[in-house]
Protein backbone atom coordinates (compact mmCIF):
# COMPACT_ATOMS: atom_id res chain seq x y z
CA UNK A 1 0.00 0.00 0.00
CA UNK A 2 2.80 2.45 0.92
CA UNK A 3 4.52 1.79 -2.40
CA UNK A 4 1.27 2.47 -4.25
CA UNK A 5 0.85 5.79 -2.45
CA UNK A 6 4.40 6.84 -3.28
CA UNK A 7 3.99 5.93 -6.96
CA UNK A 8 0.71 7.84 -7.11
CA UNK A 9 2.37 10.88 -5.55
CA UNK A 10 5.30 10.69 -7.95
CA UNK A 11 2.97 10.41 -10.96
CA UNK A 12 1.04 13.46 -9.81
CA UNK A 13 4.24 15.43 -9.33
CA UNK A 14 5.56 14.45 -12.76
CA UNK A 15 2.27 15.50 -14.39
CA UNK A 16 2.39 18.80 -12.52
CA UNK A 17 6.00 19.39 -13.57
CA UNK A 18 5.18 18.67 -17.20
CA UNK A 19 2.35 21.19 -17.08
CA UNK A 20 4.41 23.85 -15.27
CA UNK A 21 7.54 23.42 -17.39
CA UNK A 22 5.94 23.07 -20.80
CA UNK A 23 7.01 25.46 -23.56
CA UNK A 24 4.04 27.76 -23.98
CA UNK A 25 4.81 29.37 -27.33
CA UNK A 26 5.24 28.27 -30.93
CA UNK A 27 8.63 28.11 -32.58
CA UNK A 28 10.12 31.38 -33.81
CA UNK A 29 12.44 29.54 -36.19
CA UNK A 30 11.50 29.43 -39.88
CA UNK A 31 11.08 25.90 -41.19
CA UNK A 32 10.17 24.26 -37.87
CA UNK A 33 6.67 23.15 -38.83
CA UNK A 34 5.46 21.32 -35.77
CA UNK A 35 3.21 23.27 -33.47
CA UNK A 36 4.18 23.82 -29.86
CA UNK A 37 1.39 21.44 -28.84
CA UNK A 38 2.67 18.69 -31.15
CA UNK A 39 6.21 19.11 -29.88
CA UNK A 40 4.91 19.12 -26.31
CA UNK A 41 2.91 15.91 -26.78
CA UNK A 42 5.74 14.06 -28.51
CA UNK A 43 8.29 15.15 -25.91
CA UNK A 44 5.89 14.34 -23.08
CA UNK A 45 5.46 10.77 -24.37
CA UNK A 46 9.23 10.35 -24.62
CA UNK A 47 9.82 11.76 -21.14
CA UNK A 48 7.10 9.58 -19.62
CA UNK A 49 8.72 6.52 -21.19
CA UNK A 50 12.18 7.59 -20.00
CA UNK A 51 10.90 8.14 -16.47
CA UNK A 52 9.27 4.69 -16.44
CA UNK A 53 12.55 3.17 -17.62
CA UNK A 54 14.38 4.76 -14.73
CA UNK A 55 11.84 3.49 -12.22
CA UNK A 56 12.23 -0.04 -13.55
CA UNK A 57 15.93 -0.32 -12.63
CA UNK A 58 16.29 -2.29 -9.41
CA UNK A 59 18.61 -0.95 -6.72
CA UNK A 60 19.12 -4.49 -5.30
CA UNK A 61 19.18 -3.19 -1.74
CA UNK A 62 18.01 -5.22 1.27
CA UNK A 63 14.98 -4.27 3.32
CA UNK A 64 15.95 -2.73 6.67
CA UNK A 65 14.33 -0.87 9.53
CA UNK A 66 16.60 1.85 10.88
CA UNK A 67 14.33 2.78 13.76
CA UNK A 68 13.47 6.32 12.70
CA UNK A 69 17.01 7.66 12.99
CA UNK A 70 18.32 10.62 10.98
CA UNK A 71 20.58 10.20 7.98
CA UNK A 72 22.49 13.48 8.24
CA UNK A 73 24.37 15.09 5.36
CA UNK A 74 27.05 17.71 6.01
CA UNK A 75 26.67 20.32 3.27
CA UNK A 76 27.14 23.98 2.40
CA UNK A 77 24.26 26.17 3.47
CA UNK A 78 23.17 27.81 0.23
CA UNK A 79 23.67 25.51 -2.73
CA UNK A 80 22.84 22.08 -1.38
CA UNK A 81 19.96 22.06 1.07
CA UNK A 82 17.31 22.65 -1.60
CA UNK A 83 18.23 19.31 -3.17
CA UNK A 84 18.36 17.44 0.13
CA UNK A 85 15.32 18.29 2.19
CA UNK A 86 11.93 19.62 1.08
CA UNK A 87 9.74 20.39 4.07
CA UNK A 88 6.52 20.35 2.05
CA UNK A 89 5.15 20.29 -1.49
CA UNK A 90 4.85 23.69 -3.14
CA UNK A 91 4.07 22.88 -6.77
CA UNK A 92 7.66 23.39 -7.93
CA UNK A 93 8.92 20.33 -9.80
CA UNK A 94 12.31 19.77 -8.17
CA UNK A 95 11.13 20.59 -4.65
CA UNK A 96 8.17 18.23 -4.95
CA UNK A 97 10.20 15.33 -6.32
CA UNK A 98 12.79 15.83 -3.55
CA UNK A 99 9.84 15.62 -1.16
CA UNK A 100 8.62 12.45 -2.89
CA UNK A 101 12.10 10.92 -2.92
CA UNK A 102 12.63 11.51 0.78
CA UNK A 103 9.16 10.26 1.61
CA UNK A 104 9.70 7.03 -0.32
CA UNK A 105 13.06 6.44 1.38
CA UNK A 106 11.66 7.25 4.83
CA UNK A 107 8.73 4.88 4.29
CA UNK A 108 10.99 2.12 3.04
CA UNK A 109 13.77 2.34 5.63
CA UNK A 110 12.22 4.20 8.56
CA UNK A 111 14.98 6.82 8.46
CA UNK A 112 14.70 10.56 7.95
CA UNK A 113 16.93 12.62 5.64
CA UNK A 114 18.47 15.55 7.52
CA UNK A 115 21.33 17.95 6.98
CA UNK A 116 24.01 19.82 8.89
CA UNK A 117 24.63 23.25 7.39
CA UNK A 118 28.31 24.08 7.28
CA UNK A 119 28.13 27.62 5.93
CA UNK A 120 30.21 28.54 2.86
CA UNK A 121 32.37 25.81 1.32
CA UNK A 122 35.60 26.71 3.13
CA UNK A 123 33.76 26.88 6.45
CA UNK A 124 32.12 23.55 5.71
CA UNK A 125 35.53 21.99 5.03
CA UNK A 126 36.77 23.14 8.44
CA UNK A 127 33.64 21.91 10.23
CA UNK A 128 33.85 18.49 8.60
CA UNK A 129 37.59 18.14 9.26
CA UNK A 130 37.28 19.12 12.92
CA UNK A 131 34.34 16.78 13.47
CA UNK A 132 36.05 13.77 11.91
CA UNK A 133 39.35 14.49 13.70
CA UNK A 134 37.47 14.62 17.00
CA UNK A 135 36.06 11.16 16.28
CA UNK A 136 32.45 12.34 16.39
CA UNK A 137 30.45 9.65 14.57
CA UNK A 138 27.05 11.15 15.38
CA UNK A 139 27.31 14.65 13.85
CA UNK A 140 26.76 13.47 10.24
CA UNK A 141 26.77 10.35 8.10
CA UNK A 142 27.59 11.64 4.63
CA UNK A 143 29.77 14.56 3.51
CA UNK A 144 28.60 16.33 0.35
CA UNK A 145 29.91 19.74 -0.72
CA UNK A 146 32.16 21.78 -3.06
CA UNK A 147 34.51 19.32 -4.76
CA UNK A 148 37.66 21.47 -4.73
CA UNK A 149 37.30 22.31 -1.03
CA UNK A 150 36.31 18.77 -0.21
CA UNK A 151 39.47 17.39 -1.80
CA UNK A 152 41.51 19.17 0.87
CA UNK A 153 39.93 16.96 3.50
CA UNK A 154 40.48 13.89 1.34
CA UNK A 155 44.17 14.78 1.08
CA UNK A 156 44.33 14.85 4.89
CA UNK A 157 43.29 11.20 4.90
CA UNK A 158 39.95 11.93 6.59
CA UNK A 159 37.70 9.88 4.32
CA UNK A 160 36.80 6.22 3.93
CA UNK A 161 37.46 4.24 0.76
CA UNK A 162 34.09 4.03 -0.99
CA UNK A 163 34.84 0.42 -1.91
CA UNK A 164 34.75 -0.40 1.81
CA UNK A 165 31.22 0.97 2.20
CA UNK A 166 28.70 -1.86 1.77
CA UNK A 167 25.90 -1.69 -0.82
CA UNK A 168 27.60 1.02 -2.92
CA UNK A 169 27.43 -0.13 -6.54
CA UNK A 170 29.33 2.09 -8.98
CA UNK A 171 27.98 -0.01 -11.86
CA UNK A 172 24.51 1.45 -11.40
CA UNK A 173 23.45 4.39 -13.61
CA UNK A 174 23.01 6.74 -10.64
CA UNK A 175 26.80 6.82 -10.23
CA UNK A 176 29.09 8.57 -12.72
CA UNK A 177 31.32 6.25 -14.75
CA UNK A 178 34.21 8.53 -13.76
CA UNK A 179 34.10 7.05 -10.26
CA UNK A 180 35.80 4.00 -11.74
CA UNK A 181 37.44 5.38 -14.88
CA UNK A 182 39.02 8.56 -13.49
CA UNK A 183 38.79 8.56 -9.69
CA UNK A 184 39.80 5.03 -8.67
CA UNK A 185 43.44 4.06 -8.14
CA UNK A 186 44.64 0.79 -6.61
CA UNK A 187 41.10 -0.10 -5.57
CA UNK A 188 40.56 3.17 -3.70
CA UNK A 189 38.12 6.02 -4.21
CA UNK A 190 37.59 8.75 -1.62
CA UNK A 191 35.38 11.28 -3.45
CA UNK A 192 32.45 9.97 -5.45
CA UNK A 193 29.94 11.49 -7.88
CA UNK A 194 26.36 10.25 -7.58
CA UNK A 195 22.91 11.59 -8.48
CA UNK A 196 22.05 12.46 -4.90
CA UNK A 197 24.49 15.32 -5.57
CA UNK A 198 22.32 16.90 -8.26
CA UNK A 199 24.79 19.72 -8.87
CA UNK A 200 26.96 17.31 -10.87
CA UNK A 201 24.28 17.85 -13.52
CA UNK A 202 23.13 21.41 -12.84
CA UNK A 203 26.66 22.84 -12.88
CA UNK A 204 27.71 21.17 -16.12
CA UNK A 205 29.30 23.65 -18.54
CA UNK A 206 27.63 24.19 -21.91
CA UNK A 207 26.89 26.97 -24.38
CA UNK A 208 23.62 28.72 -25.17
CA UNK A 209 22.87 29.99 -28.65
CA UNK A 210 20.05 32.18 -29.91
CA UNK A 211 18.30 30.34 -32.76
CA UNK A 212 16.43 33.41 -33.96
CA UNK A 213 19.52 35.59 -34.23
CA UNK A 214 21.43 32.72 -35.84
CA UNK A 215 18.90 32.87 -38.70
CA UNK A 216 19.11 36.66 -38.84
CA UNK A 217 22.91 36.54 -39.07
CA UNK A 218 22.80 33.66 -41.57
CA UNK A 219 24.65 31.30 -39.25
CA UNK A 220 24.03 27.68 -40.15
CA UNK A 221 22.19 25.33 -37.79
CA UNK A 222 24.68 24.87 -34.94
CA UNK A 223 23.03 21.59 -33.91
CA UNK A 224 23.99 20.18 -37.30
CA UNK A 225 27.47 21.66 -37.02
CA UNK A 226 27.88 19.87 -33.69
CA UNK A 227 26.56 16.59 -35.09
CA UNK A 228 28.89 16.84 -38.08
CA UNK A 229 31.88 17.24 -35.74
CA UNK A 230 32.62 20.69 -37.20
CA UNK A 231 31.99 22.62 -33.95
CA UNK A 232 35.62 23.55 -33.25
CA UNK A 233 37.63 26.47 -31.89
CA UNK A 234 38.38 27.60 -35.46
CA UNK A 235 34.69 27.52 -36.36
CA UNK A 236 33.80 29.54 -33.26
CA UNK A 237 36.60 32.01 -33.97
CA UNK A 238 35.36 32.72 -37.48
CA UNK A 239 31.69 32.82 -36.47
CA UNK A 240 32.31 35.40 -33.73
CA UNK A 241 34.19 37.71 -36.10
CA UNK A 242 31.45 37.42 -38.70
CA UNK A 243 28.56 38.04 -36.30
CA UNK A 244 30.07 41.00 -34.44
CA UNK A 245 28.07 44.19 -35.03
CA UNK A 246 28.93 47.75 -33.92
CA UNK A 247 25.40 48.13 -32.65
CA UNK A 248 25.88 51.53 -31.01
CA UNK A 249 27.83 52.90 -33.99
CA UNK A 250 30.70 54.39 -32.00
CA UNK A 251 33.41 52.62 -33.99
CA UNK A 252 34.70 50.72 -30.97
CA UNK A 253 34.09 47.24 -29.59
CA UNK A 254 32.34 47.72 -26.26
CA UNK A 255 29.40 46.50 -24.21
CA UNK A 256 26.89 48.37 -26.39
CA UNK A 257 27.59 46.11 -29.39
CA UNK A 258 26.36 42.69 -30.51
CA UNK A 259 28.82 39.81 -30.08
CA UNK A 260 29.31 36.31 -31.35
CA UNK A 261 30.08 34.98 -27.86
CA UNK A 262 30.07 36.19 -24.27
CA UNK A 263 31.80 34.60 -21.30
CA UNK A 264 32.86 35.32 -17.77
CA UNK A 265 36.57 34.98 -17.04
CA UNK A 266 36.25 32.41 -14.28
CA UNK A 267 35.81 28.68 -14.84
CA UNK A 268 34.07 29.50 -18.13
CA UNK A 269 37.65 29.95 -19.39
CA UNK A 270 38.98 26.96 -17.53
CA UNK A 271 36.56 24.60 -19.28
CA UNK A 272 38.38 25.00 -22.60
CA UNK A 273 41.21 22.86 -21.20
CA UNK A 274 38.95 19.79 -21.04
CA UNK A 275 36.85 20.76 -24.05
CA UNK A 276 40.09 20.66 -26.05
CA UNK A 277 40.86 17.13 -24.78
CA UNK A 278 43.71 17.97 -22.43
CA UNK A 279 43.04 16.11 -19.20
CA UNK A 280 45.46 16.48 -16.31
CA UNK A 281 45.42 12.71 -15.69
CA UNK A 282 44.70 10.09 -18.36
CA UNK A 283 44.71 6.32 -18.55
CA UNK A 284 47.74 4.88 -20.35
CA UNK A 285 47.79 1.69 -22.41
CA UNK A 286 48.21 -0.33 -19.21
CA UNK A 287 45.07 1.21 -17.73
CA UNK A 288 47.04 3.28 -15.21
CA UNK A 289 46.30 6.94 -14.49
CA UNK A 290 49.28 9.11 -15.29
CA UNK A 291 49.99 12.85 -15.28
CA UNK A 292 49.54 14.11 -18.86
CA UNK A 293 48.91 17.84 -18.48
CA UNK A 294 51.79 19.48 -20.33
CA UNK A 295 52.44 18.75 -24.00
CA UNK A 296 52.66 20.42 -27.42
CA UNK A 297 48.91 19.95 -27.64
CA UNK A 298 48.44 22.03 -24.49
CA UNK A 299 50.52 24.85 -25.97
CA UNK A 300 48.56 24.83 -29.23
CA UNK A 301 45.24 24.64 -27.39
CA UNK A 302 46.17 27.52 -25.11
CA UNK A 303 47.30 29.71 -28.01
CA UNK A 304 44.03 29.15 -29.86
CA UNK A 305 42.00 29.95 -26.76
CA UNK A 306 44.07 33.04 -25.99
CA UNK A 307 43.52 34.40 -29.47
CA UNK A 308 39.78 33.68 -29.30
CA UNK A 309 39.17 35.18 -25.87
CA UNK A 310 41.51 38.18 -26.04
CA UNK A 311 41.88 39.24 -29.68
CA UNK A 312 38.58 38.36 -31.34
CA UNK A 313 36.47 41.49 -31.78
CA UNK A 314 33.34 39.37 -31.59
CA UNK A 315 34.00 37.97 -28.10
CA UNK A 316 32.87 39.81 -24.96
CA UNK A 317 34.40 38.78 -21.62
CA UNK A 318 34.04 40.14 -18.13
CA UNK A 319 35.40 39.08 -14.74
CA UNK A 320 32.11 38.73 -12.85
CA UNK A 321 30.63 35.26 -12.46
CA UNK A 322 27.68 34.57 -14.80
CA UNK A 323 28.36 37.69 -16.90
CA UNK A 324 28.29 35.70 -20.14
CA UNK A 325 24.80 34.36 -19.50
CA UNK A 326 23.60 37.77 -18.32
CA UNK A 327 24.84 39.26 -21.60
CA UNK A 328 22.97 36.53 -23.47
CA UNK A 329 19.81 37.25 -21.48
CA UNK A 330 20.08 40.87 -22.65
CA UNK A 331 19.96 39.71 -26.31
CA UNK A 332 23.47 41.08 -26.85
CA UNK A 333 25.31 37.95 -27.98
CA UNK A 334 24.66 35.00 -30.26
CA UNK A 335 26.27 32.44 -27.93
CA UNK A 336 27.43 32.33 -24.32
CA UNK A 337 29.53 30.06 -22.14
CA UNK A 338 27.29 28.95 -19.29
CA UNK A 339 26.11 26.28 -16.87
CA UNK A 340 23.02 24.15 -17.47
CA UNK A 341 21.38 25.63 -14.37
CA UNK A 342 21.62 29.10 -15.93
CA UNK A 343 18.68 28.12 -18.12
CA UNK A 344 16.57 28.15 -14.98
CA UNK A 345 18.30 31.00 -13.16
CA UNK A 346 18.53 33.54 -15.99
CA UNK A 347 16.54 32.51 -19.07
CA UNK A 348 13.06 31.70 -17.80
CA UNK A 349 11.70 34.82 -19.52
CA UNK A 350 13.91 34.69 -22.60
CA UNK A 351 11.61 35.26 -25.56
CA UNK A 352 13.70 33.90 -28.45
CA UNK A 353 14.09 30.20 -29.11
CA UNK A 354 17.54 29.14 -27.96
CA UNK A 355 19.62 25.98 -28.02
CA UNK A 356 22.10 24.32 -25.68
CA UNK A 357 25.29 22.92 -27.20
CA UNK A 358 28.65 21.64 -25.88
CA UNK A 359 31.87 23.64 -25.85
CA UNK A 360 33.75 23.33 -29.16
CA UNK A 361 36.38 20.69 -29.80
CA UNK A 362 40.01 21.58 -30.44
CA UNK A 363 39.69 20.50 -34.06
CA UNK A 364 37.75 18.05 -36.21
CA UNK A 365 40.18 15.20 -35.53
CA UNK A 366 39.21 15.23 -31.83
CA UNK A 367 36.89 12.27 -31.35
CA UNK A 368 34.48 13.50 -28.69
CA UNK A 369 33.06 16.70 -27.29
CA UNK A 370 34.10 17.15 -23.67
CA UNK A 371 33.20 19.45 -20.80
CA UNK A 372 33.76 19.86 -17.09
CA UNK A 373 31.49 20.48 -14.12
CA UNK A 374 32.08 23.64 -12.11
CA UNK A 375 34.12 23.24 -8.94
CA UNK A 376 31.16 24.26 -6.81
CA UNK A 377 29.48 20.92 -7.52
CA UNK A 378 29.30 18.46 -4.63
CA UNK A 379 31.55 15.46 -4.17
CA UNK A 380 30.41 12.76 -1.76
CA UNK A 381 32.54 11.27 1.03
CA UNK A 382 32.28 9.22 4.23
CA UNK A 383 34.33 10.30 7.24
CA UNK A 384 36.69 7.87 8.90
CA UNK A 385 34.85 8.45 12.16
CA UNK A 386 31.75 6.80 10.67
CA UNK A 387 30.47 3.99 12.88
CA UNK A 388 27.58 2.35 11.02
CA UNK A 389 28.74 1.73 7.46
CA UNK A 390 25.79 -0.51 6.64
CA UNK A 391 23.38 2.33 7.43
CA UNK A 392 25.45 4.81 5.44
CA UNK A 393 25.83 2.47 2.48
CA UNK A 394 22.14 1.61 2.21
CA UNK A 395 20.96 5.19 2.65
CA UNK A 396 23.50 6.69 0.24
CA UNK A 397 22.78 4.11 -2.43
CA UNK A 398 19.00 4.40 -2.15
CA UNK A 399 19.12 8.21 -2.18
CA UNK A 400 21.27 8.18 -5.31
CA UNK A 401 18.94 5.62 -6.88
CA UNK A 402 15.77 7.52 -6.03
CA UNK A 403 17.35 10.79 -7.15
CA UNK A 404 18.04 9.15 -10.50
CA UNK A 405 14.50 7.83 -10.68
CA UNK A 406 12.52 10.73 -9.25
CA UNK A 407 14.45 14.00 -8.97
CA UNK A 408 16.48 13.80 -12.18
CA UNK A 409 13.37 13.50 -14.41
CA UNK A 410 11.96 16.64 -12.81
CA UNK A 411 15.17 18.66 -12.99
CA UNK A 412 16.71 17.41 -16.20
CA UNK A 413 14.31 15.42 -18.36
CA UNK A 414 11.31 17.62 -17.64
CA UNK A 415 12.39 21.18 -16.77
CA UNK A 416 15.44 21.49 -19.01
CA UNK A 417 14.11 19.48 -21.93
CA UNK A 418 10.52 20.69 -21.79
CA UNK A 419 10.53 24.20 -20.45
CA UNK A 420 13.81 25.19 -21.97
CA UNK A 421 13.88 23.02 -25.05
CA UNK A 422 11.37 22.86 -27.85
CA UNK A 423 12.19 19.72 -29.78
CA UNK A 424 13.80 16.31 -29.71
CA UNK A 425 16.97 17.87 -31.13
CA UNK A 426 17.24 20.15 -28.11
CA UNK A 427 16.93 17.17 -25.79
CA UNK A 428 19.65 15.31 -27.69
CA UNK A 429 22.02 18.25 -27.34
CA UNK A 430 21.45 18.49 -23.60
CA UNK A 431 22.09 14.76 -23.36
CA UNK A 432 25.33 15.26 -25.29
CA UNK A 433 26.49 17.96 -22.86
CA UNK A 434 25.79 15.77 -19.83
CA UNK A 435 27.33 12.69 -21.42
CA UNK A 436 30.46 14.73 -22.20
CA UNK A 437 31.25 15.48 -18.54
CA UNK A 438 34.79 14.79 -17.34
CA UNK A 439 35.68 14.32 -13.66
CA UNK A 440 39.45 14.55 -13.98
CA UNK A 441 41.51 13.31 -11.02
CA UNK A 442 43.78 16.35 -11.44
CA UNK A 443 40.84 18.71 -11.02
CA UNK A 444 38.83 16.83 -8.40
CA UNK A 445 41.87 16.63 -6.09
CA UNK A 446 43.45 19.95 -7.06
CA UNK A 447 42.46 21.89 -3.91
CA UNK A 448 44.07 24.98 -5.51
CA UNK A 449 47.51 23.32 -5.33
CA UNK A 450 47.84 21.79 -8.79
CA UNK A 451 47.49 22.99 -12.39
CA UNK A 452 43.70 22.86 -12.73
CA UNK A 453 43.21 26.64 -12.69
CA UNK A 454 46.19 27.70 -14.81
CA UNK A 455 44.03 28.18 -17.90
CA UNK A 456 41.70 30.75 -16.39
CA UNK A 457 44.59 32.54 -14.64
CA UNK A 458 46.51 32.89 -17.90
CA UNK A 459 43.73 33.48 -20.40
CA UNK A 460 42.40 36.51 -18.54
CA UNK A 461 45.80 38.11 -17.93
CA UNK A 462 47.44 39.85 -20.91
CA UNK A 463 50.81 39.77 -19.13
CA UNK A 464 50.89 35.97 -19.00
CA UNK A 465 50.63 34.93 -22.62
CA UNK A 466 53.36 32.28 -22.57
CA UNK A 467 52.04 29.11 -20.95
CA UNK A 468 55.36 27.31 -21.40
CA UNK A 469 57.36 29.65 -19.17
CA UNK A 470 54.47 30.03 -16.74
CA UNK A 471 54.22 26.27 -16.32
CA UNK A 472 58.00 25.84 -16.09
CA UNK A 473 58.07 28.12 -13.05
CA UNK A 474 55.37 26.11 -11.30
CA UNK A 475 55.99 22.60 -12.61
CA UNK A 476 58.01 21.22 -9.68
CA UNK A 477 55.47 22.27 -7.09
CA UNK A 478 52.57 20.93 -9.15
CA UNK A 479 54.22 17.59 -9.87
CA UNK A 480 55.17 17.14 -6.22
CA UNK A 481 51.60 17.87 -5.19
CA UNK A 482 50.16 15.34 -7.61
CA UNK A 483 52.67 12.77 -6.38
CA UNK A 484 51.04 13.23 -2.97
CA UNK A 485 47.63 12.72 -4.56
CA UNK A 486 48.71 9.42 -6.07
CA UNK A 487 50.34 8.40 -2.79
CA UNK A 488 47.01 9.00 -1.03
CA UNK A 489 45.56 6.13 -3.04
CA UNK A 490 48.55 3.82 -3.29
CA UNK A 491 49.55 4.05 0.38
CA UNK A 492 46.01 3.67 1.72
CA UNK A 493 45.29 0.54 3.70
Amino acid sequence: MKKTIIMFLLSAIMLSALTACGNSGSSDIPGEGNSAAENQNTATDKETSAAEGRLAIADELPEKDFGGRNFTVACVTDSTEKYLVAEEQNGEGVNDTVFARNLSVEERYNAKVAYLQGGAHRDCAVLVANTITAGDADAFDLVQFHVVSNSGNAMKGLYMNWYDVPYINFEKPWWSASNVEDLTISGHNFLAMGDFALTTISKTYCMFYDKVEAVNYQVEDLYQVVKDGRWTLDYLQEMCETVYTDRNGDGESNEGDYFGMASDQQSNFNTYLWAGDNKIFSRNTNGELEYTYFSEHLIDLYNKCYELLNYNVGVYTFMDHNSGTIKFAEYSTLTANALLEHAILFLADYENEYGIIPYPKYDETQKNYMTMVDGSHEAMAVGKAAADLEFIGVMTEVLCAESYKQVMPAYYDVCLKQRYASSEKDAEMIDLCVDSRVFDLGYVYDNWNGVAFFFQELLRDPNKQDITSYYAAKENAAVQYYEKVIALFEDAE
